[in-house]
């Protein structure tokens, strides 16, 4: 998974930015991605949950 976090790593010239902010910032971003990804499949699995829930009840129909 190294090469896909090989785009931030050239955010700044290394001349322009120090490395412990780069490292920093590479971190952050890192953190966020992996906090989204974890959302996503437990809001995923939320959906998946009320749909089935919502397809096994059954609501009274109006005569």
């Amino acid at each position: 998974m190294e090469s896909i976090y090989n785009v931030f790593k050239e955010i700044e010239l290394p001349d322009t930015c120090p490395p412990s902010v780069k490292e920093e910032l590479i971190s952050e971003i890192d953190l966020i991605r992996n906090s989204l990804s974890v959302v996503e499949v437990y809001v995923d699995d939320l959906f998946n949950v009320a749909s089935a829930l919502v397809s096994i009840i059954k609501l009274p129909t109006r005569s």
